[in-house]
C-alpha cells in the first residue's frame, strides 16, 4: 500500500497538478478533500468535470464520476454498488486505487476522453431505422465517424513527425538527384526507341492500350458502384418486404373497401377536429389567458382605492344634481316660449345624459358593493388565519428579505449537516478498518 501511495504522490506533485503532498499531509486529508483531488485529475483529463464538490450533491457526483470512468474504460476491482458507495463516502482505498490506475496513463486517457465524446455511437432502435430518411441520416452519421477517425489518425501522424530544415534540404537534394536520373533514363529510352522502324505504329498501339486500360478502370469503378447500389436496393427491398409482412399479419381479413372506409372515417374525424373543435378550443384558451393576464396585471384593491371610488361616486352625484337643477331652471324660463325649442332639445340631450350617468352610477355602486364585500371576505379570512393586517410594500419587501436570509441560513446549515455526515461516515469506515486490523493482530 505504501508503494501505491508513493506512486500517487509522485504523479500528483509533478506538473500539471503540483499538489506538494507528502505521506503525512495526504493521509490527513478528509474524505471530501480526497474526492476533490480525484476530481481535479478528472478536470485535467476533461474540463467538463470542473466542479466544487461542496456545492454538488453526493448522488450527482457519484453518477458523474462513474459515467466518466466508464468512458475511460476503467474496471474497478469491487462491485459497482460498493464502488458507488465508496465514491459517495470518500472511501480512501477506492479513491487511491482509482488514482493509481489513472495517473500513470493520464495523457492516454486525455486522448481517450476527447475521442469518446465523438466516437461513442448513438444506439438507434430498429423500428426507427425502418424510416428511409432516418436510415440515410444514420448512414451519414457513421460515415462521418469514420472520416473523423481517419482525420484524427492523420493529425496524430503529423504531430509525431517533426521535420527540421536539414531534413528538408536532404529530401530536396535527394529528389533532385532522382529527377536527374529519371531524365537521363528517358533520354536513353528515346535513343533506343527512335532507332526502331515502325515507331509510329507502336506509339499508336501504346496510346490505344492506355485508352483501353483507362476504360477498363472506369468499367471497374462502374461495376463497384452498381454493386453498391444493388446492395442498397436489396436492403430497402428486404425492409419493405418485412413491413409488408407485418402489415399483412396485422390486417387479418381486412379488404380494400373496409380499409378505405376506415381511412375515410379517420380523415373525416381529424378534419372535423381541425376545422371546428380545435379552433373553438384555441379561442377559448386565448380568451381565458387574456382574462387571467388582466387579473394578474391589475393591482390589489386597498382602502385607498375604496375611498377613491367613493369620492368619484360623490362627485358624480353632485354633477347629476347640478344638471337636474339646470334643466329645471331652463324649463321654467322657457315655458310658454316656442322660440326656445333649441334649448328644449338640449334639455332632452341632458336628460339622456342623465339617464346614462344614472346607469353608470348604478354600475359603480354595484362594483363598489362587490369590492366592499370582497374586502370584508378577505378581512374575515385574514382574521381566521391569524393575520391582523395587510402588509404594505416596504413591509412585504422586508418580509421577502427575511425569507431569503432564512433560506441562506438553511443552505449553510444543510452544507454543515452534509460535512458532518461525511465526517461520521469517515469515522465509521476508519473504525471498521481499525477493528479489522485488531482482529488480524
Amino acid at each position: 500500500m505504501a508503494e501505491v501511495i508513493k506512486l500517487i504522490l509522485e504523479h500528483l506533485n509533478k506538473p500539471p497538478f503540483n499538489k506538494n503532498f507528502n505521506m503525512i499531509t495526504f493521509d490527513k486529508l478528509e474524505p471530501l478533500q480526497v474526492l476533490q483531488v480525484l476530481n481535479d485529475v478528472f478536470t485535467y483529463i476533461d474540463d467538463k468535470n470542473r466542479k466544487d464538490l461542496r456545492e454538488e450533491l453526493p448522488e450527482e457526483m457519484a453518477t458523474r464520476m462513474l459515467k466518466f470512468l466508464s468512458l475511460l474504460n476503467y474496471r474497478p476491482e469491487v462491485t459497482l454498488e460498493e464502488f458507488q458507495t465508496g465514491i459517495i463516502t470518500g472511501d480512501r482505498f477506492i479513491v487511491q486505487a482509482t488514482l493509481y490506475w489513472i495517473l500513470p496513463r493520464v495523457e492516454q486517457l486525455k486522448t481517450r476522453a476527447y475521442l469518446g465524446k465523438y466516437l461513442v455511437k448513438i444506439d438507434v432502435p430498429e423500428e426507427i431505422l425502418q424510416d428511409d430518411e432516418v436510415e440515410k441520416l444514420h448512414e451519414e452519421y457513421l460515415e462521418y465517424l469514420e472520416q473523423f477517425k481517419e482525420v484524427h489518425k492523420a493529425t496524430e501522424a503529423l504531430k509525431s513527425h517533426t521535420y527540421t530544415t536539414a531534413d528538408l534540404k536532404k529530401d530536396i537534394s535527394k529528389m533532385e538527384t532522382e529527377y536527374e536520373q529519371i531524365v537521363k533514363n528517358i533520354d536513353r529510352k528515346k535513343v533506343k526507341v527512335e532507332s526502331l522502324e515502325n515507331l509510329e505504329d507502336m506509339m499508336e498501339a501504346v496510346t490505344e492500350l492506355r485508352k483501353e486500360q483507362e476504360r477498363q478502370d472506369s468499367f471497374k469503378e462502374q461495376k463497384l458502384s452498381i454493386r453498391a447500389s444493388i446492395q442498397t436496393a436489396d436492403t430497402q427491398s428486404n425492409r419493405l418486404m418485412h413491413q409488408l409482412r407485418e402489415l399483412r399479419s396485422t390486417s387479418g381479413n381486412l379488404t380494400v373497401q373496409t380499409l378505405m372506409q376506415r381511412l375515410e372515417d379517420e380523415y373525416s374525424t381529424i378534419k372535423r377536429m381541425v376545422e371546428s373543435t380545435l379552433p373553438h378550443e384555441i379561442e377559448q384558451k386565448k380568451k381565458s389567458c387574456l382574462n387571467k393576464q388582466k387579473v394578474v396585471l391589475e393591482p390589489a384593491m386597498t382602502d385607498d382605492d375604496l375611498r377613491k371610488l367613493q369620492a368619484d361616486e360623490r362627485t358624480a352625484q353632485s354633477q347629476l344634481q347640478n344638471l337636474l337643477q339646470e334643466k329645471q331652471a331652463r324649463e321654467d324660463d322657457d315655458r310658454g316660449d316656442e322660440k326656445l325649442s333649441m334649448f328644449r332639445k338640449q334639455a332632452t340631450m341632458i336628460a339622456r345624459k342623465k339617464q346614462d350617468m344614472k346607469a353608470a352610477l348604478d354600475s359603480a355602486r354595484e362594483q363598489l358593493a362587490e369590492a366592499e364585500a370582497e374586502v370584508n371576505e378577505k378581512k374575515m379570512e385574514m382574521k381566521k388565519s391569524g393575520i391582523d393586517r395587510v402588509l404594505t410594500g416596504n413591509e412585504f419587501k422586508a418580509y421577502v428579505a427575511q425569507i431569503k436570509s432564512k433560506g441562506n441560513d438553511y443552505k449553510a446549515k444543510r452544507s454543515q449537516v452534509h460535512m458532518i455526515s461525511f465526517h461520521e461516515q469517515y469515522v465509521q469506515i476508519h473504525e471498521v478498518s481499525l477493528l479489522r486490523i485488531i482482529k488480524r493482530l
